[in-house]
């Protein structure tokens, strides 16, 4: 929160009870002039609990309350690069069926971390906690939709979406690889952006039932927005004078390996019933 804003809420209340007293003060005016004993007897009145003003200061104290509670948890949503990566597939959390939950989020970040490399991961980081700060100027509280939206964080993303397409050039060894670490508290850590050494010390392994079926939905749902169908011609060359390569080079390895999962998956209940209703 920028210094500004700091303590506006109190401002506000106090510059209500000031403009209140400095009313009634006016009212009790006599050739412009006020008593000292007619300052107390208004003082003490507009003091009482309860009184003329205690139910705005009900409303202000309720409005400061639910603030903190908002910049509190804001505290807690550092890992910006993170969140990011999320929205890409946010609404598979909301849906069972899909078998990913918030439980695979912490190996996810950890995954995503080692892909990007440490370097990196904290240069966006930066970035990201700059356009926070910039945004949550004016109330204290992130407003997050404006930050998924704003054009660095968008540039972030694509960052995110091409470093992991790259890691996954060699599908077949990092899917594993990514099981691994899905399944588990990562014992590895990377030293750039595919390559990834074992860490000394002993593994403390927690299953958490993520499934290679699992990860498909999600890097299909996580890439859903660089297929090149949901792209417009003036974004694919805006792509490709960015990076170099076009949106089918550079995504379309990873979207054949999800095609094939796709096409060889075997058949479930609930594929065979949706089938039968079609």
């Amino acid at each position: 929160m920028g210094s500004a804003m700091m303590g506006s809420h109190c401002r506000s209340t106090a510059s209500l009870a000031i403009k209140a007293f400095a009313e009634a003060l006016e009212e009790q005016a006599v050739g412009g002039r006020v008593s000292v004993s007619t300052i107390r007897r208004l003082s003490e009145v507009l003091s009482q609990v309860p009184g003329p003003l205690a139910a705005h200061y009900a409303i202000a104290e309720q409005t400061c309350v639910s603030n903190f509670a908002m910049q509190q948890m804001d505290l807690q949503r550092t890992n910006y690069v993170g969140r990011i990566a999320v929205k890409t597939f946010s609404h598979l959390l909301l849906d069972p069926s899909s078998g990913i939950g918030r439980k695979h989020l912490t190996p996810f970040f950890s995954a995503l971390r080692m892909i990007l490399g440490e370097e990196i991961h904290d240069s966006l980081q930066e970035k990201c906690a700059a356009v926070v700060a910039q945004l949550s100027e004016t109330s204290g509280v992130t407003p997050w939709e404006e930050f998924y939206a704003h054009p660095e964080v968008v540039r972030i993303t694509e960052i995110v979406l091409v470093s992991m397409a790259k890691a996954l050039r060699r599908f077949e060894p990092r899917k594993d690889w990514l099981l691994i670490v899905m399944n588990s508290n990562p014992t590895s850590q990377s030293t750039g952006s595919t390559a990834f050494i074992a860490r000394t010390g002993p593994s403390s392994k927690t299953v958490q039932g993520f499934n290679e079926a699992n990860l498909m939905v999600l890097l299909d749902a996580m890439f859903s927005s660089v297929r090149p169908s949901a792209m417009n011609d003036e974004a694919k060359v805006a792509f490709r004078a960015r990076w170099g390569l076009g949106v089918e080079e550079m995504f379309g390895p990873l979207f054949v390996e999800i095609t094939m999962w796709k096409y060889h998956r075997p058949v479930s209940a609930p594929m065979l019933q949706e089938a039968a209703r079609a």
